[in-house]
């Protein structure tokens, strides 16, 4: 679904409603501002239940200063006003108060963003604003001057209250940079509890390889039809997309699914697609070395394809970046399948490491690896890889990984040492279930 079709006020009421449900702030925290093509600026009112707004609560301010509504604007709106006139650049800004994004700020520190790719592009020039009274004159001014005085900068993280960010794109762009920033600081957060130490960065030469690398190889075709078992798997595809979304597996940009059709094609969820709301229509067809005119395909595509050449068994790939799986994905900690019986039931032996930028140029080494060791990959500081039958099968490993991994997290926080199930029970999980 395009969001930039609605209208700003339900726009704003759409993103107010994701940010609340994601709980990335509560019932009366946060709040947004959209810019449209004549100058006006649409502001959430003061106050409110953020999960429930509609359209008629928008405020609109004109470029005089002129408020249409019946509701009083936010108490940042002088924020946001400052932000959009200083930076004309900007269409959108998003202020909440997340978890993450709120922790950092307590201490008065910046997150890292070179710990996930989506991270590092996204967000640039961060800086902390300091602190300022919620709707005082002295906090307009203190995150008015960071957005000013670095015209680079989308990101001000707030001391002692959250973070703005803007967007030059959309305020769907905004709202993902948002989401993804603090996904990206909980992670950090998690992994240097878990871990003792700072978790392990992606340096800038690696990045730049990643974003100069990642470019689709295929041609084009023209669909003609579409099939009824092929209209089956575009549902089923954006159906689990919306599950993982909605259990925090997926964000809004971070998530691939991809499925086979026949021998010789596959549908992959498309480049820049909304998981939260994607629509069949959006799904990419790939046939042999050409990709469906019109629609660009993730940016992971030629490793789904390489998956699907060399193993026949496999119909379904899964990519994402759970929050607590992400734990050993960005330290040098093992993955251990031996907590739960249905962990070792599902995901087997052992889960691998790979190098970051392995999606890129170890494909054939992950293609094999999926044929004669395990149906699940990690990739250091960029994602899990989850391979299955089908796509129900795929989603489930997806699932018992994060929720082990959310076991041990908590596990550890419990005071642990974690004891993970002996030899001797190994073996009997494999003559009960035939592995």
């Amino acid at each position: 679904m395009n969001a930039e079709k609605l209208s700003p006020p339900e726009q704003i009421c759409k993103f107010m409603s994701r940010i609340y449900e994601a709980k990335l702030t509560t019932v009366s925290g946060g709040n947004l501002s959209l810019k449209d093509l004549n100058g006006n600026i649409w502001v959430t009112p003061s106050g409110g239940d953020k999960g429930r707004y509609h359209s008629e609560d928008i405020l609109k301010i004109s470029p005089e200063g002129k408020v249409e509504g019946s509701k009083k604007p936010s108490v940042e709106t002088g924020i946001h006003r400052s932000i959009l006139a200083d930076r004309p650049e900007f269409k959108a800004v998003v202020h909440a108060h997340p978890p993450g994004l709120v922790a950092v700020s307590l201490l008065r520190e910046l997150p890292e963003t070179m710990l996930i790719p989506q991270t590092a592009n996204s967000v640039k020039n961060m800086k902390l604003a300091a602190y300022g009274c919620p709707g005082s004159e002295e906090l307009k001014e203190n995150v008015a001057k960071e957005f000013r005085d670095n015209p680079n900068s989308n990101v001000a993280i707030l001391e002692n209250h959250g973070a703005f960010v803007a967007s030059e794109k959309s305020l769907m762009h905004a709202f993902g940079v948002f989401r993804d920033l603090d996904f990206s600081t909980r992670i950090q957060a998690k992994a240097q509890s878990f871990w003792g130490r700072p978790p392990k960065l992606i340096s800038q030469e690696q990045l730049e390889y990643y974003n100069r690398s990642a470019v689709s190889e295929l041609g084009v075709f023209k669909q003609e039809t579409v099939s009824d078992r092929e209209m089956e798997l575009r549902k089923d595809i954006c159906d689990f997309c919306d599950r993982a979304y909605r259990r925090d597996l997926f964000t809004q940009n971070i998530g691939v699914i991809s499925a086979r059709l026949d021998e010789d094609s596959f549908l992959i969820t498309g480049s820049g697609a909304d998981n939260a709301e994607l629509t069949v229509s959006e799904i990419v067809k790939i046939q042999r070395d050409l990709a469906e005119e019109g629609k660009k395909p993730s940016r992971s595509v030629m490793l789904h394809k390489k998956i699907y050449e060399d193993n026949p068994e496999i119909n379904a790939v899964i990519m994402a970046a759970p929050e607590n799986a992400m734990i050993f994905a960005v330290t040098d900690l093992e993955y251990d399948l031996k907590t739960i019986p249905e962990c070792y039931i599902v995901l087997r032996e052992k889960i691998s490491k790979f190098p970051f930028g392995s999606t890129i140029d170890r494909q054939e080494e992950l293609a094999q690896y999926f044929r004669t060791r395990s149906p699940v990959a990690i990739v250091e500081n960029d994602c899990y890889i989850c391979t299955g039958t089908n796509i129900f099968n795929a989603f489930d490993k997806l699932e018992v990984i994060e929720f082990s991994a959310e076991a041990v997290f908590n596990g550890k926080l419990l005071g642990g040492p974690i004891k993970s199930i002996t030899e001797k029970q190994v073996q009997e999980i494999k003559t009960q279930f035939g592995i």
